[in-house]
């Protein structure tokens, strides 16, 4: 890689009511063998016991305190408060390994790539977690050939300069779920690249009882709605309500579902993995009709546009800091 120059890293995490999980998230990014310039965990307006486990890891943290608004505004806050030329993204049920950050970096091969994600992998053993990981639902999605379509911020990594001349998440996702899907679409349609690093791996604390993972996939289905609003071509094929229980609330479509995992798994497994497909696609339906019901139209008629004051095409010459990284401490 020609003319690196060294790079800052910024770690963002925004955290509500996290305080089982917290803990470990931070010691893992301190434990990271490129170890970045700045941790900055937002607490998103927390009422159990996380402000506390903030407060015992001292400076070696900067830790910023608002309002409840959502994961979006509370990254926004993070990058806002940052100075890394690259910002780093992870959960706070998330626990990266000790390579991430010096694996992840090595995605920034060109001008063009302005983001680069990683693996998510579940953290604990439990038949929700294989059903995640076996789907790879918190990978970034790819196209038939090979182009990284979306990044997932529980594992990703973005250039400061170019997530400000984009404005940064839209804070209208008020909740988890469609958020990062969204700055993704925006920044392709500006004319950007993503990357993905199969070797930066991030473990994540998968749901744990099936109650809590359909109310996830139900936010992620409101975001759904909201995303289809700020960009038409997103729309979610099979969001007609008769449409859907016609195709997916049927006990052969069930079957079919089992006797395909069959070919790979034992019994339970299949029945369960079965059983999940069904119910999560009416969680799905439920959330995206929810959004229909709870958010207004009439302030979802745009989406979020580039900064005029700042705003440069990936043909234009760009600050060669902000996008060539090198580290010396990471041997790349």
């Amino acid at each position: 890689m020609s003319e690196q120059t060294e790079c800052t890293i910024s770690v963002v995490v925004p955290v509500y009511n996290g305080g089982k999980t917290i803990r470990a998230t931070i010691e893992h990014l301190l434990s990271q063998s490129l170890p970045p310039d700045e941790i900055i965990v937002v607490d998103d307006g927390s009422t159990d016991e996380t402000a506390n486990v903030l407060k015992s890891f001292g400076d070696r943290i900067k830790v910023l305190s608002k309002t409840k608004g959502g994961p979006a505004s509370a990254r926004n806050l993070g990058v806002r408060s940052s100075i890394g030329t690259l910002i780093a993204f992870t959960d706070s049920d998330c626990f990266p390994d000790e390579n991430w950050l010096q694996e992840i970096v090595k995605g920034f091969q060109s001008l063009s790539i302005v983001g680069v994600g990683g693996t998510v992998c579940g953290a604990s053993e439990g038949l929700i977690g294989e059903y995640v990981d076996l789907h790879g639902w918190m990978n970034p999605q790819c196209a038939s050939d090979g182009n990284v379509l979306y990044l997932v911020t529980a594992n990703a990594c973005v250039r400061s300069d170019v997530l400000f001349r984009a404005n940064l998440f839209d804070e209208r996702f008020q909740k988890a779920g469609g958020e990062d899907t969204e700055l993704s679409v925006r920044l392709r349609n500006f004319g950007y690249e993503f990357a993905f690093v199969e070797s930066a791996i991030v473990r994540h604390r998968h749901k744990q009882t099936i109650r809590d993972y359909l109310k996830n996939i139900a936010n992620h289905g409101e975001g759904q709605f909201i995303l289809e609003r700020l960009w038409p071509q997103q729309i979610w094929k099979a969001n007609h309500r008769k449409e859907i229980v016609r195709s997916r609330a049927g006990v052969g479509t069930m079957l079919r579902f089992y006797l395909s995992y069959r070919q790979q798994h034992d019994r339970k497994r299949a029945l369960f993995f079965s059983l999940l497909d069904h119910c999560q696609y009416i969680a799905r339906i439920w959330g995206y009709r929810r959004g229909k019901r709870n958010v207004s139209s009439s302030s979802l008629r745009n989406p979020l546009t580039r900064d005029p004051v700042s705003a440069v095409y990936p043909s234009e010459h760009l600050r060669a800091d902000a996008i060539l990284c090198r580290r010396s401490d990471a041997g790349v």
